[in-house]
């Protein structure tokens, strides 16, 4: 399975939306920037200049925006 990071922030109603709407059965490992946790994941990934929220699959970007990021998560789930 993929390790999946999803990147959100506070007062992110795009976030909220994908958070709400993750396929059931995929792990995704949910990371807050506004945190000092989320923010050093964020930095590492390279991805704090993106548009939230920002998927992250085996390390690699994989989209930004709600509506690419439940795209390519419904990918990874199977879904169509």
């Amino acid at each position: 399975m993929a390790d999946i990071i999803l990147f959100t922030k506070n007062d992110c109603g795009k976030c909220e939306y994908v958070k709400e709407r993750l396929p059931p059965g995929l792990e995704v490992h949910v990371q807050n920037v506004d945190t000092a946790g989320g923010l050093a994941e964020g930095a590492f990934y390279g991805i704090l200049g993106k548009g939230f929220p920002v998927l992250v699959v085996d390390e690699e970007f994989a989209a930004e925006g709600s509506i690419n990021v439940l795209k390519r998560l419904k990918e990874i789930a199977g879904e169509k």
